[in-house]
């Protein structure tokens, strides 16, 4: 009998589910979750949309980038490779998944080439000064050292300004145009020598070099980023802090419906100010321990030492990132219902989630507005942080300070309207207003009538009562009731 879930000792004289007694309860629940079953996908639908239009196409859009052909050597195996490859690149089939080839003729050493493309650039191929030369030396037998092929050109990378593209396009297109060119002009050097019969004058040190790869190229890092998690480290370091500032948030708001009653609304705001910096502070620093637990002291040569400054300037960059999304979310979850606050949520957490994961060279246009995004600019910090490429520090600092300031004024605005609200009894606990199915605030509507309190009896004034027909009565005082 415990068992049967026909007959509970508990259920007895509840109504079943299925009772008609329960239908104008059941029709408006029905009918609001059906709502808000809408809604949640309209919600869901729209940061989606936002998220896979940035990231889906960006192959299209990688002809946006450009990489620079350095010819230092201003000799025939500079022209020769320099024009190789611009016809290469011209002659691939689908441009616009290809970056843009141009020379830059301003650039003068291969060390202001290298600071050149870590401040600015996504790569370079820079033919070195002296190639042609060192080339001719070595067929005529001038020179007594060996010769090194490597010596001939450098590939320059940029993977500090962003992981994802410069592994995933600009170094894939990069290499495989320098391979082409150094393999055609390596064919031809080599049908030169045979024809002009001057391969049985090279020293036995370098015919084998010059007859099979007279010219290759060396790889550098101008901003090396390119340890194992080097692509998602700014993003789950955002991702996840958010995420914990967002659980914080709403459970302040739950919290927090005393004291929109009985404190003064500048403690209040000031009061929520504190908790979201507070909060992204510590947040802020788990992130910059666990990046150097995972990477320890040193990042060798994929990134630079992480040394006590960066420690701390990875600490300040994520505070400061959480601070100005914490804030946008305390402003909204100060006026939004319950059912909304998802909404509040995803238009935060995707957008900016998708502004990390390509560049936005790469988007869109419709997606420029992801520079002001503070996820965006965090993750430039970062990627300057770890390993010093592309340094945007004052626009990324004050974009993200400039947020951070004005949702600071914003929730000054909406805590205002959360205790008017409240204090009018309009909005309840969990932020649910008045002519909702689940609103239940404990405080009086203002507009209900008040009930007036019913007027004190009058004090009762001590004194002598005179019984003036006491001497007719039957029955004394202590024995019974008087007249009785």
């Amino acid at each position: 009998m415990l068992c049967s879930w026909r007959a509970q000792p508990d259920d007895a004289g509840r109504l079943s589910m299925f009772d008609q007694k329960l239908r104008p309860v059941l029709r408006p629940n029905a009918l609001y979750y059906l709502r808000v079953l809408a809604l949640s996908t309209v919600m869901l639908w729209m940061p989606m949309c936002l998220f896979f239009g940035a990231v889906f196409r960006r192959g299209e859009y990688i002809y946006r980038t450009d990489i620079e052909i350095v010819d230092l050597d201003q000799g025939p195996v500079g022209r020769q490779i320099s024009q190789s490859a611009l016809l290469l690149a011209a002659a691939a089939p689908d441009q616009q998944a290809q970056p843009r080839w141009r020379i830059r003729n301003d650039l003068t050493t291969l060390a202001a080439t290298r600071e050149w493309v870590r401040h600015h650039g996504w790569a370079a191929l820079v033919i070195n000064s002296g190639a042609s030369d060192r080339l001719a030396a070595a067929v005529s037998g001038n020179s007594n050292t060996a010769y090194n092929p490597n010596d001939a050109a450098t590939l320059i990378f940029n993977t500090g300004r962003h992981p994802i593209i410069e592994l995933s396009y600009i170094q894939p297109a990069l290499t495989t145009i320098a391979r082409k060119a150094q393999m055609e002009f390596s064919e031809g050097f080599t049908r030169q020598l045979q024809g002009s019969g001057q391969i049985s004058v090279i020293p036995a040190q370098n015919i084998v070099t010059l007859a099979t790869q007279p010219v290759t190229f060396r790889i550098v890092d101008a901003a090396p980023l390119s340890f194992a998690i080097a692509p998602i480290v700014y993003l789950f370091s955002f991702l996840v802090g958010q995420l914990c500032v967002i659980g914080t948030l709403i459970a302040w708001k739950m919290a927090s419906f005393s004291f929109f009653l009985k404190a003064k609304h500048t403690h209040v705001w000031l009061g929520a100010v504190t908790v979201v910096l507070v909060w992204s502070t510590y947040i802020g620093m788990l992130s910059a321990l666990a990046i150097s637990a995972f990477r320890g002291p040193s990042y060798s040569r994929f990134a630079l030492p992480y040394t006590v400054g960066r420690f701390f300037s990875l600490w300040f960059t994520t505070a400061m990132v959480l601070s100005a999304g914490g804030m946008w979310l305390m402003s909204w979850f100060m006026v939004l219902t319950p059912e909304l606050l998802a909404l509040a949520s995803l238009s935060l957490i995707l957008p900016n989630v998708a502004s990390t994961l390509t560049a936005v060279e790469t988007a869109p246009r419709f997606f420029r507005w992801f520079y002001a995004l503070p996820f965006y600019n965090g993750s430039m910090l970062y990627r300057y942080i770890l390993s010093g490429g592309f340094p945007r520090i004052g626009l990324n600092v004050g974009v993200v300070l400039g947020e951070l300031c004005a949702w600071v004024v914003i929730l000054w605005l909406t805590t205002l309207v959360r205790q008017y609200t409240v204090i009018r009894g309009t909005s309840d606990v969990p932020g649910w207003y008045r002519g909702n199915i689940f609103f239940a605030s404990p405080v009086p509507y203002y507009k209900d009538e008040k009930i007036e309190p019913e007027p004190e009896a009058e004090p009762f004034e001590e004194g002598t009562i005179s019984i003036t027909d006491s001497a007719d009565d039957t029955t004394s005082l202590n024995e019974g009731n008087l007249g009785v």
